[in-house]
C-alpha cells in the first residue's frame, strides 16, 4: 500500500541492511542522517527510528550503536520490534556496497525531480531555461557521490586538473562572488571565491552588525548582480525593508518611512530597476513564537529552490546568536559556548550544499565602557566566554569597533580577527554614513587623518 503512495520508497530488506549499517557505522550513520526523507521510508515506525538516528548523530556525530538507539526508542514497542527485526534478518554485507546502493537510489529520486521541473518550464514555453537548467543539473548529479574523496595523485593529474581549473575559471557555470565591498577587507581577500565560505561580523549593540549585513546584501544584489536571501531574527521586517528601500533611492530611511520621496528620486529610481541583475528577497522572523534553527534557514534555502529555480548566491543571517543548531537539543546555560559553535557549523555546511556565501553577524557584550573607548583595543573571539571557539568553522571572524568619540565623528574600526588564506592584518578606520544607510563611505574614508600610531 505504501508503494502506491509514493513510488520512490525504498524496499524493506534494503532498508534492514542499510539501518544495520548506520546504528553501527559512522560512516553510513553519516550519509543516512544526511540524505535521507520520510518519504523514502515505508511506515511511521521506519520514520520514528529514522529521527531518533538523525538526532543522536546531529548531537554526538557518531552512529549510537543497538543498545543506545534501543533505550532511546523502548516507549515504541512498534519500533522496537523492528529493531530486533533489522538485527535478526540483516547480513554481514559490506558497507560500500550498501553506500552504492543508496547512492544510486538518491540520483533516480533527483533525476526524477529535475526532469519533472524541467518538463514544467519546457510546457510553460521557458525552452531555453528549461534545457539550460537540465544541462547544469545533469553535471551536478554526474558528479554527487557518497563516496569518501578518493586518493588524487598530485604530479599524475597535474595537466588535467589545470586545464579544468581554467575551463571553470574561463567559463563559470555561476556568477563569481568575491566581495566584501569594503576596500580594506577586499584588499586582504585578494579576489578569492567566497562560495562555501561563512563569514562573522562581531560587534557590540549599536555598533553596526545590521547596517554591515544590509550593506553587503545590497552590494551583492545591486552592484554585483547577485541573488540575496536575507533572513532577519530581531526587529520588525519593515526595519529591514525600509532600510533596503532607502538605499535603493539613496535617501535616509525615515523620509522612506514617512513617504517623503520627492518625484524626481522616485521617476529616476524607476529607470534603473530595469538594470538591475540581480534580485534581493528578504524573509523576517516573528520576534514571538519558537526559536528559529539552522534546520529552518536549511528550509528557507529550499524554498527559495523551489520558487525560483536555484539557491541563493548569498544568504544573510542577522543575528546568529539568535539561532540554535539543527540537533534539537534544549541547550542550557552552561552549554551556551557549545550551542554557537554546533550553529555556525551547521551554517558551514549549509554554505557548501548551496554553494552559496553565508554572512551571519552575532553580538559581543563588553561591560566595561573604558576598555571599549580605548581605541588600541578590538574585539575578538575571545573577548566573550560565550563564544569563546565560535572562530573554528567561521572562515573569517571580522569585528567592528567604535569608541564615543569614532561614535561623534561616524567612523569606526574593522579589524580581521580570522582571515583564511590570509596573515592577520592591523585594525583599519573607516567612515560611516548610517543617516543613508552607507556603511561604508569610500570618500570620506580616503580622507581620513592617517594612523600612524
Amino acid at each position: 500500500m505504501a508503494g502506491k503512495k509514493n513510488e520512490n520508497v525504498l524496499t524493506s530488506e534494503f532498508l534492514a541492511e542499510l539501518y544495520n549499517c548506520a546504528i553501527t557505522n559512522n560512516q553510513i550513520c553519516s550519509v543516512v542522517s544526511r540524505y535521507m526523507e520520510d518519504s523514502f521510508l515505508p511506515d511511521q515506525q521506519y520514520q520514528l527510528l529514522n529521527t531518533a538516528l538523525k538526532s543522536y548523530f546531529n548531537e554526538y556525530k557518531t552512529a549510537p550503536q543497538y543498545g543506545i538507539i534501543s533505550q532511546r526508542l523502548s516507549s515504541s514497542r512498534a519500533v522496537s520490534e523492528l529493531l530486533e527485526e533489522i538485527r535478526d534478518v540483516a547480513t554481514s554485507v559490506n558497507p560500500d556496497g550498501i553506500r552504492d546502493q543508496f547512492e544510486e537510489y538518491l540520483k533516480l529520486v533527483q533525476f526524477k525531480k529535475i526532469f519533472k521541473e524541467v518538463s514544467k518550464k519546457y510546457e510553460d514555453g521557458e525552452r531555453i531555461t528549461a534545457m539550460m537548467s537540465f544541462t547544469k543539473e545533469a553535471v551536478k548529479l554526474q558528479q554527487f557521490t557518497l563516496k569518501p574523496e578518493e586518493f588524487i595523485d598530485i604530479a599524475q593529474t597535474y595537466e588535467e586538473r589545470l586545464r579544468e581549473n581554467k575551463v571553470r575559471h574561463d567559463n563559470p557555470v555561476t556568477k563569481p562572488v568575491n566581495s566584501f565591498y569594503i576596500d580594506g577587507l577586499d584588499e586582504m581577500n585578494q579576489g578569492r571565491n567566497l562560495r562555501t565560505q561563512l563569514s562573522l561580523f562581531l560587534a557590540m549593540s549599536g555598533v553596526g552588525k545590521s547596517h554591515i549585513a544590509r550593506w553587503i546584501g545590497y552590494n551583492a544584489a545591486y552592484i554585483s548582480g547577485l541573488d540575496v536571501l536575507h533572513i532577519q531574527l530581531e526587529g520588525a521586517a519593515s526595519e529591514t525593508t525600509d532600510a533596503y528601500s532607502a538605499m535603493l533611492s539613496g535617501t535616509t530611511t525615515y523620509e522612506y518611512e514617512s513617504g517623503k520621496i520627492n518625484n524626481h528620486t522616485l521617476e529616476h529610481l524607476k529607470s534603473q530597476l530595469d538594470t538591475y541583475k540581480g534580485t534581493l528577497k528578504v524573509k523576517a522572523y516573528p520576534k514571538f513564537g519558537k526559536e528559529v534553527s539552522t534546520t529552518d534557514i536549511r528550509t528557507d534555502c529550499d524554498k527559495y529552490r523551489e520558487k525560483f529555480g536555484k539557491y541563493p548566491d548569498v544568504v544573510i543571517v542577522d543575528s546568529l546568536d539568535l539561532l540554535t543548531d539543527a540537533s534539537g537539543r534544549n541547550w542550557d546555560a552552561k552549554s551556551l559556548r557549545h550551542k554557537r559553535i554546533a550553529t555556525a557549523q551547521d551554517l558551514k555546511d549549509l554554505a557548501a550544499e548551496i554553494d552559496g556565501w553565508l554572512v551571519v553577524t552575532y553580538q559581543a557584550t563588553i561591560e566595561n565602557p573604558d576598555w571599549v573607548n580605548d581605541e588600541k583595543n578590538v574585539l575578538t573571539a575571545f573577548n566573550t566566554s560565550e563564544c569563546k571557539g565560535l572562530q573554528r568553522p567561521c572562515t573569517h571572524l571580522i569585528s567592528l569597533n567604535q569608541s564615543k568619540k569614532e561614535y561623534r565623528e561616524s567612523t569606526m574600526r574593522l579589524y580581521a580577527d580570522k582571515f583564511r588564506f590570509c596573515k592577520k592584518g592591523e585594525p583599519f578606520r573607516i567612515a560611516l554614513d548610517y543617516e543613508h544607510e552607507v556603511f561604508y563611505d569610500r570618500v570620506r574614508t580616503l580622507n581620513l587623518p592617517q594612523d600612524n600610531s
